[in-house]
């Protein structure tokens, strides 16, 4: 072979194909991270698929965004970013929050404006208006502990550019009483 002569996309196919065993190795798993430094700090993002679904992993300096396409995730213990959303309807205040990481986050909090006595409860839902779907990854709801006055955490990933609705409801009397909420529909519907 002469100097020039494709030489180099030999060693290039080598690479690919070393690359490929080393996926196959690892349990077929393929894992890509890359990490970004921005005014405020440093984020690092990293995901993960198999043929059963993926994993995006956000972390920023103060929050931990993990999703699954198969699995909904653990809520967050706050909620990052800042308040695009809010409303105050029967006693309970509904707080939409957005941040830019992981293709948008968009998380809600719930407080009810009043002691909230044990068997009753707080749950949130945020969906995505379009869908009518309850399951991960278009839906993601919180029951809050029997008297606990207040809900946080539940979110949704990959926002940008599309429309959320969330909803707040206060079961004063447990599962299957009487019961009232707080919503914001349809929200950055551009």
């Amino acid at each position: 072979m002469a100097d020039g002569d494709g030489g180099g996309s030999s060693a290039a196919g080598i690479a690919v194909i070393v690359a490929v065993l080393i996926g196959f190795v690892a349990g077929g798993r393929s894992t890509t991270e890359t990490t970004t430094t921005t005014n405020s700090g440093s984020t690092t993002s990293s995901s993960s698929s198999t043929g059963s679904g993926s994993t995006t992993t956000v972390r920023s300096s103060s929050t931990v965004v993990t999703s699954s396409t198969t699995e909904a995730p653990t809520p967050l213990a706050s909620c990052p970013g800042s308040v695009v959303r809010q409303t105050t309807e029967n006693g309970i205040t509904l707080r939409l929050y957005y941040d830019s990481q992981a293709g948008g986050v968009n998380c809600v909090t719930a407080v009810h404006d009043g002691a909230v006595t044990p068997p009753g409860y707080l749950q949130t839902e945020l969906r995505f208006a379009t869908s009518v779907g309850t399951a991960w990854p278009v839906y993601a709801t919180q029951v809050g502990a029997a008297g606990a006055a207040q809900v946080t955490g539940t979110y949704l990933i990959r926002t940008n550019d599309r429309c959320v609705t969330a909803v707040a409801t206060y079961y004063s009397s447990g599962s299957g009483g009487p019961s009232t909420s707080a919503s914001l529909t349809r929200v950055a519907c551009g």
